[in-house]
Order: structure tokens, then C-alpha cells, then sequence
């Protein structure tokens, strides 16, 4: 008997067992399903977190680069005094242009000088504020500078092996110069106004504008401005006669550089009306006036327009003769 109750509890919880177990039983087809589904959510999200990482990374290229240009202020500064710089004890800076002076030569002239170059940099409507910025960059950036002497060159033995005076103040003011302005005491208004000029536009175009426009490369032959030279010569406009001693005494470069420095500064002065400052025409440059460069000299034209031009403004004369008068 108890045999028989013992079996009948077995098959009970056989019984109950398969029950329970048939409750939580899903069909395998289901199961598969919702493992699908469930990595197919993930897969949606993981997607749309790379798309907005991308997208952070694109509004992140997207952002621009503004570079920030130093502008160079164009004023003239205070005469500083500075034992530093070999036999030149003071200077002025005018628009990043610094100007070395020797002891002679009185305060009043430098700032007249100053002053000019000053007045060659006030604006006009065909000033262009890029070119000129750049080109003020590079003269305070690559150490352009004037010298200012007194009375000339004899006083300070100049000719002379070796000379009386250091050629350059030095501390980086050593390569990017061309010759003095000179203070002459008994000069009349126009003689000084021509020496100023003349001797600006020198630094100018023998040196600034030659680092800062391929066209202003005097090294090299093809250039605007040798080519433009050469067609002066052609022309009989520009006498170079009286530079053929510096070519004959073997100072091939010397001669190579100062002839379009000479051709410029011509052309220059007759582009801005100062012929009569310098009793235009001459022997060495036979032309004088505005007109007759743009007609008989259109390489130069052209040149003057798109550099010259687009950076100076020619002071008044009459402010000018008022000025050294």
C-alpha cells in the first residue's frame, strides 16, 4: 500500500513540474525575434550617436580662422636719443620707417623730414589700405632705414679708406638702406625739398619696394622695372651716361642698382608735377610732366599705377615750400 502512495506523489510532481514548466515556455521563433529587435535598437542608437559626433566635428571644421594683422600706425614718433647705435645717437621712427641721425644735424630738420615722408603716407582715393599695410609691414619687420647726415659727405670722409663715420647703426640696422639725406644749412627751399624727396623715394624704391614686389627686383632682368628702364633708354629719356664711371671702375652691381634707382625716383617726381623742383627736363631725364610719362613711358605708367600709386600721395608743393622755406 504504501508502495502505491509512494508512486502516486511521484507522478504528482512529475505532474506539476511539466505544468509549470509550460507556463514560461515561449516558442524559440519568438525569442529569436526580440533578440533581433533588441540588437537592432542598439545598432539604431549607436548610429545616431555617430552621426551627431559627426556632425559636432564638421561644425567644429566649419568654424573660420580669423588671423589677426598688425597695423602700423602711421605717425611721427618723438626723437629718441640712444648712444647704442655706433656714431648715430638719435632717431625718429615714422610709420615703422626709422631714421638715423648724426650729431650735426639740428632737431628741427629731422622732424622736417619726418614730416614729408609723413605727408607722402596720407590718404587718397587710390589708396590701397592692403598693399600699403603689407608694405609698411615689411619695412618695420626687415629693419629699413634712412640715415640723415649734415652738409655732405666730405664732412664726414665719406671717400675715404676708411671712412670717418660707421657705414650703420647696426643691431639689425645693417643691409636695408640706400644713401643720407643731407641738411645743408645755405640750401634754397626747392634744394632741400629735392634733397628730401629724392633721397625718401631712393630707401623707397631701392630698398622697401624692391623686398616687398618681385615687379621693383632690380637683381633681376626681366623685371617691370629694369624692363621699363630699358625702354627709357631706348626712348634717349634717360641718360645714363653718368653712371657709366661706377660700371667702368668694376662695380657691376653697384651700377646695376642705383641706374633704376635713379630712373625711378625720374619718374616718380615727374608722375607727381614736381618737374619744376628739379628744372625737369634735363639732360638726364628729358621729360617733366604726368602726361608725357603715360605717353612715352607706359611700362613705367603702369608700374607707378599699380604700386606707387596705391601706396603714396604726393605732398603739396606749396606745403612743402612753406615747410623748408
Amino acid at each position: 500500500m504504501k508502495k502505491v502512495l509512494l508512486l502516486l506523489t511521484i507522478l504528482l510532481i512529475s505532474c506539476g513540474s511539466e505544468n509549470g514548466t509550460a507556463e514560461l515556455d515561449y516558442p524559440a521563433e519568438e525569442v529569436t525575434g526580440a533578440e533581433e529587435k533588441s540588437e537592432e535598437v542598439v545598432e539604431e542608437t549607436e548610429e545616431v550617436e555617430e552621426v551627431e559626433e559627426v556632425e559636432e566635428v564638421e561644425e567644429v571644421e566649419e568654424v573660420e580662422v580669423v588671423e589677426v594683422v598688425e597695423v602700423v600706425e602711421v605717425v611721427v614718433e618723438e626723437i629718441v636719443e640712444n648712444d647704442s647705435y655706433l656714431d648715430y645717437h638719435r632717431y625718429i621712427d615714422v610709420a615703422g620707417l626709422r631714421m638715423f641721425v648724426l650729431p650735426e644735424v639740428g632737431d628741427e630738420f629731422i622732424y622736417k623730414v619726418g614730416e614729408v615722408y609723413y605727408l607722402m603716407l596720407q590718404e587718397g582715393e587710390y589708396i590701397d589700405q592692403d598693399i600699403r599695410n603689407s608694405y609698411l609691414q615689411t619695412v618695420k619687420n626687415d629693419f629699413v632705414f634712412q640715415k640723415i647726415g649734415y652738409e655732405g659727405p666730405e664732412r664726414y670722409g665719406l671717400d675715404s679708406d676708411p671712412p670717418g663715420i660707421d657705414c650703420c647703426p647696426g643691431k639689425g640696422y645693417e643691409d636695408n638702406h640706400t644713401d643720407f639725406i643731407w641738411e645743408y644749412p645755405d640750401a634754397s627751399g626747392d634744394g632741400q625739398i629735392g634733397e628730401v624727396v629724392e633721397h625718401l623715394l631712393h630707401t623707397v624704391t631701392g630698398v622697401a619696394f624692391a623686398l616687398e614686389f618681385s615687379e621693383w627686383n632690380w637683381e633681376n632682368p626681366n623685371s617691370e622695372i629694369i624692363l621699363a628702364m630699358n625702354e627709357a633708354i631706348e626712348k634717349n629719356i634717360f641718360d645714363i651716361s653718368s653712371y657709366e664711371e661706377i660700371k667702368n671702375s668694376g662695380n657691376i652691381e653697384d651700377f646695376n642698382r642705383i641706374t633704376p634707382i635713379e630712373f625711378a625716383f625720374w619718374g616718380i617726381v615727374a608722375e607727381w608735377g614736381y618737374g619744376d623742383i628739379y628744372d625737369l627736363p634735363h639732360d638726364e631725364f628729358t621729360i617733366s610732366t604726368p602726361n608725357e610719362v603715360k605717353d612715352q613711358l607706359p611700362l613705367f605708367h603702369k608700374l607707378f599705377e599699380n604700386t606707387i600709386k596705391t601706396i603714396f600721395t604726393p605732398p603739396d608743393k606749396d606745403y612743402l615750400r612753406e615747410l623748408f622755406r
